[in-house]
């Protein structure tokens, strides 16, 4: 069992948001499956694909990479979710990859990806 995956923290900056930094504005807390694995993720991957202006450009049995580019500047943030099949969480990660500032963009949209995977079930509250 290979348990070496893992997503990155965060800098100390106010463009990315993880369940994975020990930097304390930038946390977020990760979800946790209310369905078995099998059936939630492909619902997940299914409402990251339908996030606005979102492409999946790599995802497996327990990883999705993201990129997601803003409408008005054409930034491109990174959106990353890993599964642990063991305890069903899924860890998060949602970050800008140039701008310093993302004016809580990368917190907005893991708030919203919440939200949406609670009311179908697929995430605990």
């Amino acid at each position: 069992d290979d348990n070496t995956l893992a997503l990155d923290g965060c800098y100390p900056l106010p463009d990315c948001v993880s369940s994975t930094t020990w930097v304390l504005y930038n946390r977020t807390s990760p979800f946790e499956l209310a369905i078995p694995a099998k059936e939630a993720w492909p619902g997940i991957k299914a409402v990251v694909a339908k996030i606005p202006r979102t492409k999946i450009v790599e995802e497996n049995d327990v990883y999705i990479h993201a990129k997601c580019t803003s409408m008005v500047f054409r930034f491109v943030d990174n959106l990353e979710l890993l599964l642990d099949p063991d305890t069903n969480i899924v860890f998060v990660r949602s970050s800008s990859t140039i701008a310093l500032f993302d004016f809580f963009v990368n917190r907005r949209r893991i708030y919203k990806l919440r939200k949406r995977l609670e009311e179908l079930n697929l995430i605990r509250k």
